[in-house]
This record gives structure tokens, C-alpha cells and sequence, in this order.
């Protein structure tokens, strides 16, 4: 019950997290389509903060 409670809580946020990093490795150790990779997994958080505050203030009006 302990592991179910902790992955509803933090699951996404440490999916975020590992994209994240893998995203700020990528554009430092690659070249070439890992630039790519790194830009893919940087703008995922970026995109989902996007997303939840507009959905965020489409709630409020």
C-alpha cells in the first residue's frame, strides 16, 4: 500500500525529472541528433507547465 501511495504522488514528477536530466546530459556530452534528443526531452516539462496553466485558468473563468 506504502509504494502505491508514494508512486501516485511522485510518479510524474520524477518521470520529469528523468527527462530532465537525460535532456541537460544529452546536450552536453552528444553532438548531432543528441542535440535533438536534448531539446525534445527539455521542452516536455516546459510544454506540460504550459498545458496545465492554461487549463489551470480556463477553470478559474
Amino acid at each position: 500500500m506504502m509504494k502505491s501511495n508514494f508512486f501516485q504522488l511522485w510518479g510524474w514528477p520524477l518521470v520529469m525529472a528523468a527527462l530532465t536530466i537525460f535532456g541537460l546530459l544529452a546536450a552536453l556530452t552528444g553532438t548531432g541528433i543528441w542535440h535533438w534528443l536534448s531539446w525534445i526531452t527539455l521542452s516536455i516539462p516546459v510544454v506540460t507547465i504550459v498545458i496545465f496553466l492554461f487549463r489551470k485558468q480556463a477553470v478559474k473563468a
